[in-house]
């Protein structure tokens, strides 16, 4: 059995959702990707955001086989690129959570910016200098898949910074809103943060509006989003 197989038989005994995470995705691991891919794809059903709506509100997951999330943290070019192609010949769904600031930055000075906030890259990849998914890439993407947002600077803020997590969680949304058209439903903060860590951070979410949170132990549907008694963590 390959490692693609027993990685996604393990998740087997697991709750009906699960999020598969990934970040920088280069053409030379292609191959891989598409076996763990197709592995996924054998066991589990895609995702979208109304099926995770409506999963918290009815606690009964209707996707048959269990459901997985292909999550793509950052906002690397690359995972529209590599990872796009295989999600869709595989039939997944991936849920592209973009850096707003580094989609904005100036191919001259993506390089800098990834530096400075420990995004790595992969030398020489891209010739042209762009390393971050572009504005027209996350609309493309807006289509059939999910679009989410990881911030707008991938700045880790302290907790009790209201204004810096004004700035990374609201303003990333306020770049959505100006070049999708829209917002969007999703979030993930650095590491673990969770709903009722931080008085401001939940403060801002509840601004900016988004409805899931995505951490390292947690994805929550956020209080303003459902009513208490259709809670669920998984």
């Amino acid at each position: 059995m390959s490692l693609a197989s027993q990685i996604a038989d393990s998740f087997a005994a697991a709750p009906p959702i699960r999020v598969v995470n990934y970040h920088n995705t280069p053409a030379y691991r292609a191959d891989d990707y598409d076996r763990e891919l197709a592995a996924l794809a054998e066991r589990y059903a895609p995702v979208t955001e109304d099926d995770l709506a409506a999963f918290f509100a009815s606690g009964h997951w209707a996707g048959g086989r269990p459901g997985v999330i292909v999550a793509l943290y950052n906002g690397y070019r690359n995972n529209h690129d590599v990872m796009r192609p295989l999600l869709e010949r595989h039939g997944l769904v991936g849920w592209f959570f973009a850096v707003t600031g580094w989609t904005s930055c100036p191919p001259d000075d993506q390089r800098a910016f990834a530096a400075r906030r420990t995004l790595a890259l992969v030398p020489g990849e891209y010739a042209d200098g762009r390393h971050a998914l572009s504005w027209d890439e996350l609309k493309s993407l807006d289509q059939g898949h999910v679009v989410a947002s990881h911030t707008r600077n991938h700045a880790r803020i302290a907790a009790d910074d209201a204004d810096g997590q004004q700035a990374e969680i609201v303003g990333a949304q306020d770049d959505f809103r100006e070049h999708l058209g829209h917002p969007v439903r999703s979030f993930a903060w650095l590491l673990s943060g969770t709903w009722g860590h931080s008085a401001p951070t939940d403060a801002c979410l509840e601004r900016a509006g988004y409805e899931f949170l995505f951490s390292d132990f947690k994805l929550q549907r956020l209080p303003h989003a459902r009513s208490s008694a259709n809670e669920k963590i998984i």
